[in-house]
């Protein structure tokens, strides 16, 4: 169920220049088949990504394609980050792509403008949900944190449920998003995927930083409001009306959240500009996410990193360099926050 990457592409993803030392010339790949755990353990690394090349679950929620093609920019941004002080890339591994061919394949034979086509694709996003899943509850039982990089928002229910089926305990989760994706249990897609692991008891409690008050339903924010296991934060709360600080949301929700283990979540579309399915002229910066990628990760509790929704294509040639560096970044930032309280 992996595409695993080798040495020479990985290197065919990296500007090698003579004295430097660039991440994709350093950093951990599998080396051995057999058990995945025990392939894990061997690597000796804390710190364990993973690519998810869909966009079924988006198309599934009525949402336009491109987030498959996001895991390339990705990619060449983490391999050219300088493997230096800050970032050693022998402390993460890169375990490659998860294998969605074939769904995908599927999936551009269905008519998501027909409920028939919608149906199909709702079917396919579950058989990505397994697949995930399953790799995921490897990385976990290897006791490596991982980092999954989108994809679709689909991709939170195994995020999360991939853990209860490992250990004993349930995670919560903090989530950086203008959505709080937890639409109607209707099928799976990247709007419900929250509603799946929390009604399945995969999910305990669940904050969401952001909110844009004007595209969620009335019926989810209700959901929101009335559940003592959710909380959330309006973008207009913080960046209008400037009722608190983004420092004081992003805390107070993980306050809320890690009393015991916890994942991140970050969906680009909080951040202006970026390549996005969704995409908005207003939103949080850059910086501020990757605060709260350090603010989060920098919490003992953490247990993952997700960042998605990126959608390279729908970006134009001149902001995939942009969409790169961004993810690298986000990336760097949760590696260092963890990494320096362990």
């Amino acid at each position: 169920m992996l595409h695993i990457f080798d040495r020479p592409f990985v290197e065919s993803h990296t500007s090698i220049r003579e004295g430097e030392h660039k991440i994709g010339q350093t950093i951990a790949l599998l080396d051995h088949e057999g058990d995945l755990v025990d392939a894990l353990r061997d690597c000796n690394v804390k710190f364990a990504l993973i690519f998810v090349p869909e966009d079924i679950g988006v198309r599934a929620n009525l949402g336009r394609p491109g987030a498959s093609k996001t895991w390339e920019p990705a990619l060449r941004g983490i391999c050219n980050l300088q493997d230096n002080y800050y970032l050693s890339g022998a402390e993460m591994l890169l375990l490659g792509a998860l294998d969605v061919d074939d769904l995908m394949n599927e999936a551009d034979k269905a008519d998501a403008s027909t409920p028939e086509g919608i149906a199909k694709l709702r079917e396919l996003t579950s058989q990505v949900d397994d697949r995930l899943r399953t790799i995921l509850a490897q990385i976990y039982k290897a006791d490596i944190f991982p980092i999954i990089i989108g994809g679709g928002h689909n991709n939170s229910y195994p995020n999360l449920v991939s853990w209860c089926d490992v250990h004993d305990s349930v995670l919560s989760c903090i989530n950086l998003d203008p959505h709080a994706d937890y639409r109607n249990m209707e099928g799976r897609h990247s709007g419900n995927g929250f509603r799946y692991a929390h009604e399945e008891g995969g999910l305990d409690r669940y904050a969401v930083v952001g909110l844009h008050e004007g595209y969620n339903s009335r019926s989810m924010v209700d959901e929101l409001r009335h559940d003592p296991d959710l909380r959330y934060s309006t973008f207009e709360d913080i960046a209008v009306r400037r009722i608190q600080t983004f420092e004081q949301a992003v805390v107070d929700s993980l306050d809320f959240v890690s009393e015991g283990p916890f994942g991140i979540e970050l969906d680009l579309d909080a951040i202006p500009r970026i390549p996005v399915s969704a995409s908005t002229p207003t939103g949080f910066s850059l910086e501020q996410a990757r605060h709260y990628v350090h603010l989060a990760a920098s919490r003992p509790e953490s247990v993952y990193l997700h960042i998605c929704e990126g959608s390279a294509g729908l970006a134009e040639d001149r902001l995939l360099p942009e969409l790169s560096k961004t993810i690298a970044s986000l990336v760097a930032d949760g590696i260092k926050a963890k990494r320096n309280i362990d």
